[in-house]
């Protein structure tokens, strides 16, 4: 499986750069792009369907057109029936499922927002089981060990924050423990951090972006690569679920 993760700043209203940014994942043979949070409105634009904003932006046809037109797969988070959410489109256009993010940040998310049920997306993309999260999820690691013991191999992340301690030491740190790919997209320009990047499943970075400019990333993860960390250390295998209580 090869992943694009496109590290972008928002808004994106439209679509517009986003058709750009996977015209270049298809030309460099990308299985799928994921983009940042929010990533058309701006995460905390103002403004009728801004980031905060309660209006939904009607996006889904337009994802759908830019998902097929390049014969791509898209993880693209909006807004959507009061949640922050994150849909996957095939790369023939159809709808894969959607994912409505579990834990909101802070007051201002909560106040717009209302948080999902916990309720998995997983989807089968480019030969890998393919888990779908939002942002402030990969920091609780019952979230992604819970995917990894549903089956996930990658879980793909549209984030937008400003902590590179997450970026830098929880997100490989949640590949490692778990032995999948996990592959994190984040938002640039004021009140962002960038630091973008795709994890293997032994916890190394396999691409990894700066903190200011807008770039794609490209990773292949492969079903050889899960089953080598395996070799590592298998800690799935290795629980003792019987003594945590």
């Amino acid at each position: 499986m090869r992943i694009a993760v496109w590290q972008a700043r928002g808004p994106d209203p439209g679509a517009v750069r986003l058709d750009g940014a996977a015209a270049r994942a298809a030309a460099a043979g990308a299985d799928v792009v994921v983009t940042p949070e929010l990533f058309a409105t701006g995460y905390g634009a103002a403004g009728p369907g801004g980031g905060f904003g309660p209006a939904d932006l009607g996006l889904l046809p337009r994802l759908r057109e830019i998902a097929a037109a390049h014969r791509v797969a898209v993880v693209a988070s909006e807004p959507d029936g009061g949640h922050i959410t994150a849909v996957v489109i095939g790369a023939d256009g159809t709808v894969g499922g959607r994912y409505r993010k579990t834990h909101l940040w802070g007051d201002d998310e909560r106040a717009a927002f209302t948080p999902g049920d916990g309720t998995p997306l997983i989807v089968a993309i480019g030969g890998l089981r393919c888990a779908v999260i939002v942002c402030y999820d990969v920091e609780f690691p019952e979230v992604v060990r819970g995917l990894a013991l549903a089956g996930a191999q990658a879980v793909l992340a549209p984030t937008a924050l400003d902590d590179e301690a997450v970026a830098r030491v929880l997100v490989p740190a949640r590949a490692m423990e778990n032995r999948i790919a996990l592959a994190y997209a984040n938002q640039i320009g004021p009140g962002f951090c960038g630091a973008s990047v795709i994890a293997g499943p032994d916890g190394r970075e396999l691409a990894r972006a700066g903190a200011e400019d807008e770039e794609l990333l490209v990773a292949d993860v492969t079903a050889d690569d899960l089953e080598r960390a395996r070799g590592l250390g298998d800690y799935l295998a290795d629980r003792r679920p019987e003594t945590y209580s």
